[in-house]
């Protein structure tokens, strides 16, 4: 009988085929990481820049109930994107509560709504979630991020996602702590927050809040937050709006500011 030959067959020199099962699982994971990490088309996602803005005006002050103190919306904005290719744009509404200093509201409850014309809808994030700021939080908002930037779900620039820098971005979303903010449940045309209020504010108590809306039609909106109390309840009300809708997308102005900007970012971080 012949000697078995020299050397390594080619079928031994392959890998175990449980290794080659590790890689694969392996490469499967890395994948899924990287799209968890990256979010839906955040690669995509196009600068976009609010090309028409108007103020609202103040509410009246308006009688905290219990006899002392005031409360007022204020500092009301409206801004708006440019039309897609479909006919849509996205606009922002902001505005604050102010409760003076002293007002008898510990242990009662605020709740704060924006209301959008009919078929207007409440953009969605880029995590789906309502563009509804500040979020709801059980431990309270007083050290709730308020971001600089919101990522929608908006097509434009060939992409599925828009950025869009926040304006009139306030430092944070109250100026007391123990500030506690919870969503009701859903309605239609109707982005509402609900503030539980710890106790009496030391000083003047300011409560910004906005939301994202996504039209076919003019932009607009209506403001209105009421306090309730075991002394009984009290509402200020505003609204602003937009003369008209806004012109389309001029993609190549915008992505050439996107660019002016960077650059001037990058300055700054040189110098």
């Amino acid at each position: 009988m012949s000697a078995a030959p020299q050397g390594t067959s080619s079928q031994d020199s392959r890998p175990p085929r449980g290794a080659l099962i590790v890689v694969a699982v392996g490469l499967v994971a890395c994948v899924v990481a990287a799209l968890a990490t990256t979010g839906k088309g955040e690669g995509e996602a196009a600068n976009l820049e609010w090309v028409q803005s108007a103020k609202g005006p103040d509410s009246g002050a308006v009688p905290v109930p219990g006899g002392k103190g005031e409360m007022q919306l204020a500092d009301t904005n409206i801004r708006a994107t440019g039309t897609n290719v479909s006919g849509y744009s996205l606009y922002i509404v902001s505005s604050a509560l102010n409760v003076s200093a002293g007002a008898p509201i510990a242990g009662g409850q605020i709740l704060c709504a924006i209301e959008a014309p009919k078929g207007t809808e409440v953009a969605q994030s880029g995590g789906d979630l309502r563009a509804t700021y500040p979020r709801s939080s059980e431990s309270g908002i007083y050290s709730q991020e308020v971001p600089e930037t919101v990522l929608m779900d908006f097509s434009s620039h060939g992409g599925e996602l828009a950025s869009l820098e926040v304006p009139d971005r306030p430092q944070r979303f109250t100026t007391e702590k123990g500030v506690k903010v919870e969503w009701p449940e859903f309605k239609i045309g109707e982005e509402r927050i609900e503030y539980a209020i710890a106790g009496k504010p030391k000083k003047d108590l300011v409560l910004p809040f906005f939301t994202v809306w996504r039209t076919t039609d003019v932009p607009s909106a209506k403001i209105r937050c009421t306090v309730e109390t075991a002394a009984g309840e009290a509402t200020a009300r505003t609204q602003a709006a937009l003369p008209d809708r806004t012109p389309p997308i001029d993609e190549e102005a915008e992505e050439l500011k996107a660019e002016e900007r960077e650059e001037a970012e990058e300055k700054a971080e040189e110098g």
